[in-house]
Parts: C-alpha cells; sequence; structure tokens
C-alpha cells in the first residue's frame, strides 16, 4: 500500500465552541448587597451580566436602586418581618463577647451616630431624673421618631458640638473635657442595650486597668 493511500485520521474538534454574543435581560440579575437606614430608605446594589468574554468568564454591570420602605405596603411587611428576625437574633446572650466599660471610650459615636429611640416608660424615668414633667421632657427633649419598624414614637432630639457634628442633647463634656452622658442613670432603655450588643469600639472589661 502506498503511503499516501493510508486511511487518514479525521482532524478533532473543538468542543467547546465560544457562543455568539447574547443580550441578557434581568433575568440576569444577582443582587450584590442590600441595605436600610432608619428612614426607611432600602437601596438595593445588584449585578447584571453584560458580556461573556471566554466560557468561563462574565463581565458585569454594576446598578442601584433605592425604595422608600414606607411608600410599598408589601416592602413594609417584609422588612418588618426581617426586622423582627434580625432582632431576634442580635439580642440573644453571646457568650464570645466581652462586656463594654463606657469609662474609655472618648468620642461617644453611638451618640451620635444613631437615633436614641424613646419608650413611654423611658420618657418618664427621663422626666423624674430631671425633676419635669412628661409633657415638658417631649416639647424640650424629643422629637418624632424615624422609626420604620413602627415600634417607637419619639426619640431624643439632637443638637451640635462646636464643631457642628449632630449628637444627642444630653452628651455633654464632663469636668475632664471627655464626652459622657449627662443622664446616664435615667438613659432610654435601647442606650442600656447598646454597648453590650452593638457597641463596636468597645474595651474588654478585664482590659481597663486604670479608669481615667
Amino acid at each position: 500500500m502506498k503511503r499516501n493511500d493510508a486511511k487518514k485520521t479525521p482532524r478533532a474538534t473543538r468542543i467547546h465552541e465560544k457562543p455568539p454574543p447574547t443580550r441578557f435581560g434581568l433575568d440576569g440579575l444577582s443582587i450584590h448587597s442590600l441595605s436600610i437606614d432608619q428612614s426607611g430608605s432600602l437601596e438595593v446594589e445588584f449585578d447584571l451580566p453584560q458580556e461573556q468574554t471566554t466560557d468561563l468568564w462574565y463581565t458585569y454591570r454594576r446598578g442601584n436602586r433605592v425604595f422608600d420602605v414606607y411608600a410599598d405596603d408589601e416592602m413594609r411587611a417584609a422588612c418588618e418581618r426581617l426586622f423582627q428576625i434580625v432582632r431576634d437574633r442580635t439580642t440573644r446572650p453571646d457568650s464570645e463577647r466581652a462586656k463594654v466599660h463606657c469609662d474609655r471610650c472618648d468620642g461617644s459615636p453611638c451618640c451620635r451616630k444613631y437615633n436614641v429611640l424613646t419608650t413611654g416608660f423611658d420618657l418618664e424615668r427621663l422626666a423624674t431624673g430631671l425633676s419635669i414633667s412628661v409633657a415638658k421632657m417631649l416639647h424640650t427633649y424629643a422629637t418624632p421618631a424615624v422609626d420604620w419598624s413602627g415600634d417607637y414614637q419619639h426619640q431624643l432630639a439632637a443638637d451640635e458640638d462646636e464643631n457642628g457634628d449632630e449628637k444627642c442633647v444630653f452628651l455633654k463634656r464632663d469636668a475632664t473635657g471627655l464626652w459622657r452622658c449627662s443622664v446616664y442613670e435615667h438613659r432610654p432603655e435601647i442606650c442600656r442595650n447598646f454597648d453590650m450588643r452593638t457597641c463596636d469600639d468597645f474595651v474588654p472589661i478585664e482590659e481597663i486597668g486604670v479608669i481615667r
């Protein structure tokens, strides 16, 4: 048999041919992050596949939408349910968390970054501690609550420090010049719970040593 008469083996073909370009619709949307603030502003950041550059790699287009929870009954109900679940988890005892000691805090960020929401009992306790009526407490030191969960009607009022930064009206400088709660013994329940469950800038009580 002549060499050029031998049976030829067919050339291997590519198994993974690059697919034709595809325009992706919203079916390909994936949620990157969700965030909601106390005013009920829900921001959704999402990734949307834009182009397949290889068989295994996509580029993405990043987008975002902002929704008003107050304006959507279904969304508000869903967020309230999620809030209840999250609150249940965060208020359970945490054996890994060291107790906080506020005496080592310089800037009192918890009295600046958050709305100090109050219950009726909180307002009565504060009024008693300040030797004023509840009506005067509401008029002078409280404002309507910014609370989409619907749990609170009032929050403590805010004013500004010498740098123009917003703070709780009861956050004052003490004799040493440090920012401290001027109604600490009568502070609202949300403040009492904050230190051990929410504070991220704390000193474990066993590391304190000498208090300034």
